[in-house]
Order: structure tokens, then sequence, then C-alpha cells
């Protein structure tokens, strides 16, 4: 999530309540693999993932990520459209 999301129906439901970051997935940190673990389908990178502020899981998924894959995880967590 570097950057802009392009996608005109995501950008604004991001933007007002979410922090991009990136981790370097290449190197072994045990605290990536923690999280890593967490998402169903992590074997493939990249992979989105969603915490709350204290860092606790709530959604993710593996491979890259498309505007209706982004669009039904946060319908899944409840994040209301813009």
């Amino acid at each position: 999530m570097e950057g802009t999301v392009p996608h005109p129906q995501l950008a604004p439901r991001l933007q007002a309540g979410f922090v991009g970051f990136a981790a370097d997935a290449d190197r072994e940190d045990d605290r990536v693999i923690a999280l890593a673990m967490k998402v169903e389908d992590a074997m493939m990178l990249p992979f989105v993932m969603v915490t709350d502020a204290e860092g606790e899981y709530l959604g993710g998924y593996g491979g890259v990520g498309t505007p209706p894959a982004l669009k039904r995880l946060l319908h899944d967590l409840g994040v209301p459209e813009a």
C-alpha cells in the first residue's frame, strides 16, 4: 500500500482510516513470519494485512491485490463505503 490507491471507490475509504505500511519480507524475521502465518494464503507475496492500532490482526489476503479483493476485505471488516 505504498503510494496512492488509484481506484476511486477505494481511495477515500482507505485514506479516511488507514495507514499504509510496507515490510521487507525477503529476509527472515520472526515478527514478519508470525504475522504472515495469520494470513490464510500468505504463501504468495505480496500480501495485504489489516491490524488495529495495537497491531492485532483483523484480516488480510495473499497475492497481488486487486480492487475487488480489497473491496471484499474492507466489506468483511465492516469499513463503511465513503
